[in-house]
């Protein structure tokens, strides 16, 4: 499951896909899914020569496919000097990837669907790009055709499998953060001597606390230490502290650290309770999918992409207010 869309659009006059660009956003920021766009403007330069401005072209798809990996690809067909939307495709297909749907679309000329739709035909039969996930329709048609497609793929996005991979990606990538936030030396000094890194010890053994029988052992050989020891106890031996306990002090460190209580607020949502995205990818990670297809829904879908989304920008501003 993806948290964003990558869309290429090649065209002659990228201003014209501004409304379809805008509804497309709508239609997948309303299941979660962030949209982004590179776009190709085939326009040539002054003075350019055919050959050499068809070489351009090639370089900057090159450069796009070097850069991303489109979920889909819009093409238009006509393009200036004797450039066709059919050699883009053909360029798409023969270097960068051969299954990503594309979206061939033309105005007509005259500007008609029916023109459009006949030409579309045409170029695509000659070029015998027929039945190669290349799909024409006309420009007044062309928000339909790709709200179709991509309303398929949401489908897809959904199954289960799909949605645990992303959870699994997500919060293994919080989980990782997490290590390395409470090992870095610029948060923790910014926590003031005395009572502030006192709350920090007494929420972190009040944490191992609740797993006492898996955590005793631990608990009496720190219990004791101030929060400068702890701090000097996880980097010393990092395998005794789990990634479920150092969120626990994570949170326990921005809560107490100068202008870092509101990452802690949102860091809650994320490692904290059977609600938190930690809990449902427990939950996810630790029940069939036949149960689990009894309790998923979009809605949970939508939940875990904006939820995954919010936490990883909370631990990237922490990052970003610390390198200030």
């Amino acid at each position: 499951m993806k948290l964003t869309y990558n869309v290429l659009c090649v065209d002659d006059d990228i201003r014209t896909l501004d409304e379809t660009k805008t509804y497309l956003s709508g239609l997948n920021i309303n299941v979660g899914i962030e949209t982004k766009y590179a776009d190709i403007e085939v326009k040539p330069g002054a003075r350019e020569e055919p050959d050499a401005f068809w070489m351009r072209i090639v370089g900057e798809i090159e450069d796009s496919f070097a850069e991303n990996t489109y979920d889909m690809i819009l093409v238009d067909l006509h393009m200036p000097l004797d450039v066709s939307g059919v050699d883009v495709i053909e360029a798409i297909r023969e270097h960068h990837t051969i299954y990503r749907p594309i979206i061939f679309y033309s105005a007509g000329t005259p500007k008609t669907d029916d023109k459009a739709l006949e030409q579309l035909n045409a170029a695509i039969t000659g070029a015998k790009l027929l039945g190669k996930g290349v799909f024409i329709t006309s420009r007044g048609d062309l928000i339909s055709q790709a709200s179709a497609i991509f309303s398929e793929m949401h489908k897809e996005e959904h199954k289960v499998n799909r949605v645990r991979g992303l959870l699994m990606d997500s919060v293994s990538e919080l989980d990782a953060s997490i290590v390395e936030l409470v090992q870095d030396d610029r948060l923790w000094d910014l926590v003031p001597e005395g009572q502030a890194k006192n709350k920090i010890v007494t929420e972190f053994n009040g944490c191992l606390q609740k797993d006492c029988d898996e955590a005793s052992t631990l608990l009496k050989s720190i219990k004791q230490l101030d929060a400068n020891a702890i701090q000097g106890f996880i980097k010393s031996n990092p395998k005794d502290i789990s990634t479920y306990r150092k969120g626990h002090l994570l949170r326990a460190i921005l809560k107490q650290a100068k202008d870092f209580k509101p990452f802690a607020d949102v860091l809650k949502d994320g490692v904290e309770g059977d609600e938190s995205l930690r809990g449902v990818r427990n939950v996810y990670g630790h029940t069939t999918v036949e149960e689990l297809e009894e309790i998923h829904t979009e809605e949970k879908c939508i939940y875990i992409r904006n939820e995954s989304r919010r936490q990883l920008k909370n631990i990237n501003n922490i990052h970003e207010l610390l390198d200030s």
